[in-house]
């Protein structure tokens, strides 16, 4: 599936933005101080019943600001934990 993305802008539209949206079977959850445990809890949010073998869990660093300018600013970067379902998940608990 492919991953739906929002654009917007700040400072009366000079300035581009993004943030990656969660899908049916993708969840995007930024880094500040999480861990392993409210990522699985968050799991268990989105998806209730999914055991562990059935995530996949990797990191993203995704440019979230100033899209556009052509000068790298670690500051315009977004960490974030990537959480997806198997397709096995996704076509077990399909209504």
């Amino acid at each position: 599936m492919v991953n739906k993305m929002t654009y917007a802008t700040r400072d009366n539209g000079h300035i581009r933005t993004f943030s990656p949206d969660d899908t049916s079977d993708t969840m995007y959850i930024e880094t500040y101080g999480i861990d392993i445990d409210e990522i699985l809890s968050k799991a268990n949010e989105k998806w209730p019943g999914i055991q562990n073998n059935e995530i996949t869990i990797h990191a993203e660093h995704i440019q979230t600001d100033c899209l556009g300018y052509d000068q790298y600013d670690v500051f315009d970067y977004t960490d974030f934990i990537v959480v997806e379902a198997s397709a096995e998940y996704i076509k077990r608990t399909a209504s």
